[in-house]
């Protein structure tokens, strides 16, 4: 028998090949990085935490329903995964405080605000952290009245970002309407209309982006009514509202992840 070493290495080169497409392909290189952040994995155990809850509503006993106990693993995890995130956006808040160039002054206090709500919200959320380990005292300060601060400071937030985007949407449209409605004599050459489709193309791209995430503050307010009992909702919405906020922040996650 006689033994084609040639061809072995042929054979050979080639799954090395193969094998160092697949490694070092740019998709698998991004998948790395997306899961290597703590936000990508926080954003990947929000997406499984309301599928479980959207899965637990089929069950019969929901109290004693393998995906509800599921659930509640999935946001113990997130918790500790957000430890001393506050930070974040004190420091975002402190950066649009600083920002005294922003040319609408509702959109620079509401990213203050905003920000600051939303550190707040997630400061009260490292107690709720300690409760669900049972590190502190179990009394109805820590059980209920933290919880419900805990919602209300959420719901700020994202009552503060729905005037934001809103006002976003005004700021682009307005901007649109200027552009298409200038006469043709101030137009004055050809380099003009250039750049009247830079601006308008930059404006509707700022108008698509605040509708985007005005839809997804409205879908994420229904799910803190919810939870403090402001409506009555059927739980199945609340989650389908919870699994698509969650694939829009892993969209935009791992469009910022290069």
């Amino acid at each position: 028998m006689i033994i084609d070493y040639q061809k072995i290495d042929t054979i050979t080169i080639r799954r090395k090949m193969v094998l160092d497409t697949l490694v070092y392909h740019p998709t698998i290189t991004r998948l790395i990085k997306f899961f290597d952040t703590s936000s990508g994995r926080e954003k990947i155990l929000r997406l499984l935490q309301y599928l479980c809850r959207f899965l637990a509503l089929q069950d019969d006993n929901l109290a004693t329903s393998p995906k509800k106990r599921l659930e509640l693993q999935f946001l113990l995890i997130r918790k500790v995964l957000r430890f001393l995130k506050p930070l974040n956006f004190i420091r975002a808040a402190s950066k649009a405080y600083d920002n005294k160039l922003t040319s609408d002054s509702l959109v620079r206090y509401c990213k203050i605000w905003k920000n600051v709500a939303f550190a707040l919200y997630l400061a009260l959320d490292q107690i709720n952290l300690l409760h669900m380990l049972n590190l502190i005292p179990l009394t109805r300060f820590v059980t209920q009245t933290i919880p419900h601060w805990t919602n209300l400071a959420w719901l700020l937030s994202l009552f503060i970002g729905i005037v934001l985007d809103t006002r976003k949407v005004q700021i682009a449209q307005t901007c649109i309407y200027h552009v298409k409605h200038r006469s043709e004599k101030d137009k004055q050459n050809e380099l003009d209309g250039d750049e009247d489709k830079k601006v308008l193309a930059s404006a509707r791209r700022e108008r698509s982006m605040a509708t985007r995430k005005l839809l997804w503050d409205i879908l994420d307010s229904l799910i803190v009514l919810k939870n403090l009992s402001y409506i009555k909702t059927n739980d199945g919405y609340i989650s389908l509202a919870g699994i698509t906020t969650s694939l829009m922040g892993l969209q935009d996650l791992w469009n910022g992840t290069i």
